[in-house]
């Protein structure tokens, strides 16, 4: 999962990658490996860069092409509870079952029912293809807007 936007938001603002794996709190070998897609970055570190640059994740993940500047109050912390009420509702709003988010999402219907229960957070490969298929936003989703 490459989101070419982070090494493009890193040039324009003439930081390293040391930098920001700073910000992060991770060695600077790790975001190189989130920077060039060949690992996937958990959701709250995408969270956290998105806060950084001050920009939604759906522009940063490039659901979106708007850079319109988020407020720099958005929290560092995501509310599992929060993210877990918005996949129910958004799923309910659509008239969707959980077997049929999971079918979707190639995954179980186990799985969907942790995520909308809050056992767990959801993670970064089915939050974004949940956002894509759905065709709901990513920051609404986890309560950035």
């Amino acid at each position: 999962m490459n989101f070419k936007r982070l090494r493009e938001l890193r040039n324009l603002e003439g930081i390293t990658q040391q930098t920001i794996a700073d910000v992060l709190n991770v060695q600077r070998a790790t975001y190189a490996g989130w920077e060039t897609g060949k690992d996937i970055m958990p959701l709250r570190q995408l969270n956290k860069v998105a806060k950084y640059y001050k920009v939604s994740l759906d522009y940063l993940t490039g659901l979106s092409n708007d850079e319109q500047k988020m407020k720099s109050k958005i929290g560092d912390v995501i509310d599992v509870n929060l993210v877990s009420e918005n996949l129910k509702k958004c799923r309910k709003e659509k008239q969707l079952t959980q077997k049929a988010v999971a079918e979707a999402l190639q995954t179980t219907q186990s799985n969907i029912h942790k995520y909308e229960t809050g056992k767990c957070l959801i993670t970064t490969v089915y939050a974004l293809e949940f956002a894509k298929h759905f065709k709901c936003s990513l920051d609404e989703l986890l309560g950035r807007k």
